[in-house]
């Protein structure tokens, strides 16, 4: 298969992904005119809390979505390094192992208005090329403000996204719920996620003396 001349890179916890997540992808894909949209989960996010899910259901959940979505592929570099998953390590390694390839990394309002705590943040800064993404017409980043965070100009495209308001957040209290998470995620994701018991509490067991059978 012949390298892509241009591709976008998402990347997230996606725990799990979602339908905001697809929209997302494929409208920064045709947005930016590349060729492909690599997802990249995160093994430990340097920002975020723990992951619910771990890295191997959320692989397979992500690898699900992007089933037969001939542009969109599912990359599993961050789950393999151990430690913080880092921009710039990803980036590195995706600049080595495809040289050829025009890379732009996406990111959302919030991400690109953290980019001053980023880890080797000048080097991911005056080394990539980023899509800034604008959803829903609120708390949007404009040039000014790109510009005053560092954002390159000249490697800096700001696009505006119409993506459904959905949350991971949401899925997770519906599948713990025991509801059905049709309409938020693809349908192979909800089946996963219900196959799985992914998302479900945990019920408290006391000690084996109190249980009758043990």
């Amino acid at each position: 298969m012949s390298e892509p001349g241009r591709v976008v890179v998402l990347g997230g916890t996606f725990d799990p992904v979602h339908l905001g997540h697809l929209a997302a992808a494929e409208q920064a894909l045709d947005l930016a005119g590349a060729d492909e949209v690599w997802l990249i989960p995160a093994n430990t996010p340097p920002h975020r809390g723990a992951t619910i899910a771990s890295p191997a259901d959320r692989l397979d959940l992500l690898r699900a979505a992007a089933a037969g979505r001939e542009r969109m592929r599912v990359l599993d570099h961050e789950l393999r390094r151990p430690g913080p998953s880092y921009t710039a390590d990803t980036l590195a390694e995706l600049a080595a192992e495809h040289p050829g390839t025009e890379i732009w990394f996406a990111l959302g309002t919030d991400a690109a208005r953290d980019i001053p705590t980023w880890h080797r943040r000048d080097e991911v800064l005056d080394s990539a090329r980023f899509l800034l993404l604008n959803r829903g017409g609120v708390g949007e980043v404009d040039a000014g403000e790109a510009a005053r965070l560092g954002f390159h100009p000249d490697r800096t495209l700001i696009v505006h996204i119409d993506s459904p308001p959905i949350s991971a957040t949401e899925v997770r209290r519906r599948a713990a719920a025991g509801l059905g998470t049709e309409g938020l995620v693809p349908g192979s994701v909800a089946r996963l996620i219900e196959e799985r018991g992914l998302y479900r509490p945990v019920a408290a067991s006391g000690p084996p003396w109190d249980n009758p059978g043990g």
